[in-house]
């Protein structure tokens, strides 16, 4: 896991902006854990995945459009349109491939039908560390976005994680197709490297099987949507399989998730409306919401904080409810949620 070592000026501005944090509204769960909400989007807003800049800033791609948005995990401030990605309905899984360099899928994806567009699906690199824009019509912030390739051979794209620190390939979850894609960010190319069982869907009940992946320790780690699993796999520098695979804990609906400094996975479970803590032995806890709570209605990713204010934050997404409401409620816009528990996390050994 990168650490990020702030500098002195920006421990004195995280420091300054602590009163802000003190100031915002919480839902006091239990006496470990609060919640606060960052921002909720318009209705309908399916807000599908999570990255944290080195600077602390939050990066979230919409599902429902195409778009990626930053916002400020301090301080009730409207979130910034860093990209519209042309050509697409919605954008999905992020990852951080250089410091402060962003790989984005973008792709078509009905949230209505819940049914994807074969051979719709890119990966872009977009750049934060750029101070002008490059394309007055599409860029905000200082970004600039450049598609890396086309992968019109995928069927549903989604979940992407670096295979490690300074590797030059990502892996990208296939929901449909139930396969891991390797891509090289710096050449375009891609094939599929890994396939399995545990990654298929089930034909006849959902089109996702595979959804979030992430590496840790020399392992893959990936949920199965329909499957209802975590599952890990020992993969080679390359990312290619290195040993059997083997089913970490068996978690019901799981979106995207990731880790603690422990080797604890957090499992967002949309659509079971509730976040879990799975412990590297396969124990399976839910610390947050539930099949009648609308508290993470429709959590969809999430990452920790990563300045000295908030490392013990986990941030969430959430689709508001558009995968399967809490019974009695309306379907509300997604959110991002700052989840304050630092007794849990410490108590892990965080």
């Amino acid at each position: 896991m990168t650490t990020f070592l702030p500098s002195f000026k920006a421990v004195t501005l995280q420091i300054c902006l602590l009163s802000l944090v003190l100031s915002l509204p919480n839902s006091v769960v239990s006496h470990d854990i609060t919640v606060r909400e960052v921002w909720q989007f318009p209705n309908e807003t399916w807000v599908e995945n999570i990255a944290i800049r080195p600077n602390g800033q939050i990066l979230v791609t919409i599902g429902s459009s195409p778009e990626l948005y930053q916002l400020h995990p301090f301080g009730n401030r409207n979130p910034e349109l860093i990209y519209q990605f042309p050509g697409a309905t919605g954008v999905l899984g992020i990852a951080e491939i250089e410091p402060d360099i962003f790989a984005v899928i973008a792709g078509n994806f009905s949230i209505q039908t819940f049914s994807s567009t074969n051979g719709s699906y890119s990966v872009w690199a977009v750049d934060m560390r750029t101070t002008e824009s490059q394309d007055s019509d599409r860029v905000s912030c200082g970004a600039h976005a450049v598609k890396i390739t086309d992968i019109p051979e995928a069927s549903f794209l989604n979940g992407m994680t670096l295979i490690d620190e300074g590797s030059q390939f990502v892996l990208i979850a296939d929901s449909e197709l139930g396969v891991v894609w390797r891509l090289d960010f710096r050449t375009g190319d891609y094939e599929v490297i890994l396939d399995n069982a545990l990654m298929k869907p089930i034909p006849g009940e959902s089109p996702i099987g595979i959804n979030g992946l992430h590496t840790r320790d020399g392992f893959l780690y990936f949920t199965n949507s329909i499957q209802g699993i975590l599952a890990r796999v020992p993969i080679h520098p390359n990312g290619s399989e290195a040993g059997a695979y083997h089913i970490v804990a068996n978690t019901g609906a799981a979106d995207d998730f990731t880790f603690d400094q422990a080797g604890n996975a957090y499992v967002a479970q949309d659509p079971g409306d509730a976040l879990e803590k799975v412990t590297p032995s396969g124990q399976v806890k839910v610390i947050l919401g539930g099949v009648n709570s609308t508290i993470v209605e429709g959590d969809t990713a999430a990452q920790f904080g990563r300045t000295l204010l908030d490392r013990f934050t986990l941030y969430v997404t959430t689709n508001g409810g558009i995968a399967g409401r809490v019974s009695g409620t309306e379907v509300v816009g997604g959110k991002v949620l700052a989840v304050d528990m630092p007794a849990l996390l410490q108590d892990s050994g965080f």
